[in-house]
């Protein structure tokens, strides 16, 4: 193959992937890190739950729980998507939301090391700090040595600013 053929095989390629998030494909292209323009390839059944993953990990939490709520109203037994939400709701403040977006993962999957991390924290926020040790011990007992936990652990022990 000569090399003058590569730029037409780049662009096929990009247009044919680009074509997929128009006209209700099965798959659509969401990007995973802004800054660095990178994009991947999902399935359009995930794409909500692709971008409230993106908007999450850029702290846009009211983009983030806009996403999650559609992820969950398409698809109410995608628990990962309840602890996204809850976990917005949380960073948004909105406490009685989350409270029960956590009662649904509970609900879903128990008391798991997670769910024990994101209750203490959820309580941490609202600055009750003994219910918030109880649930990071409680995740520590079935996770030990998991680094969010004890980061989160490390925190209560921080002087508050």
């Amino acid at each position: 193959m000569s090399i003058s053929v590569w730029p037409v095989i780049v662009l096929a390629v990009a247009l044919s992937a680009c074509s997929l998030n128009r006209g209700g494909g099965d798959a659509a292209l969401v990007g995973d890190d802004s800054r660095q323009g990178l994009f991947t390839l999902v399935p359009k059944s995930e794409k909500p739950l692709a971008k409230a993953r993106l908007h999450f990990k850029n702290e846009d939490y009211g983009l983030a729980e806009k996403y999650y709520r559609q992820a969950v109203e398409e698809n109410p037994n995608l628990t990962e998507a309840w602890m996204g939400l809850a976990a917005s709701y949380d960073r948004l403040r909105r406490f009685d939301h989350a409270a029960r977006a956590y009662k649904v993962v509970i609900k879903q999957t128990g008391y798991t090391a997670a769910v024990h991390n994101n209750l203490g924290y959820h309580h941490y926020l609202q600055g009750d700090v003994t219910k918030a040790r109880k649930h990071f011990n409680a995740a520590l007992v079935k996770d030990p040595g998991n680094p969010y936990v004890l980061n989160n652990l490390e925190m209560l022990e921080q002087p508050s600013a």
